[in-house]
């Protein structure tokens, strides 16, 4: 799995465009073959901080079926940001869930 993240700082002036904007492309990322999920949250003790999370199957499906459209508006959107906006692709080869915090409660010695 491939995660891309963008979180960006966005002026006050800027966010209910920038936010109106990057929720237009959530869904047509969502329908795009091999996204399996797009979101954007917005920070609830920083109302200006928002982060744009997509998750791809692998890379080839994120470079090849990212909707050009789609790439120019979130481009547009990281062009608002009032600071150098924290832009990463990872690719993730393990995935863990409630089974791993489970582990880690039976091995915690003060428990």
């Amino acid at each position: 799995m491939v995660l891309l993240r963008a979180r960006m700082r966005i002026a006050a002036a800027e966010r209910t465009k920038v936010i109106g904007s990057l929720s237009r492309i959530v869904g047509p990322i969502r329908a795009t073959p091999g996204c399996i999920s797009c979101h954007l949250y917005a920070d609830v003790s920083d109302p200006g901080l928002l982060l744009f999370l997509q998750a791809w199957t692998d890379a080839d499906d994120l470079a090849s079926h990212l909707p050009p459209s789609c790439a120019r508006v979130l481009l547009s959107a990281l062009d608002c940001a009032v600071d150098r906006p924290d832009v990463r692709v990872d690719t993730l080869t393990d995935t863990q869930g409630l089974d791993f915090l489970a582990r880690c409660l039976d091995a915690d010695p003060t428990a």
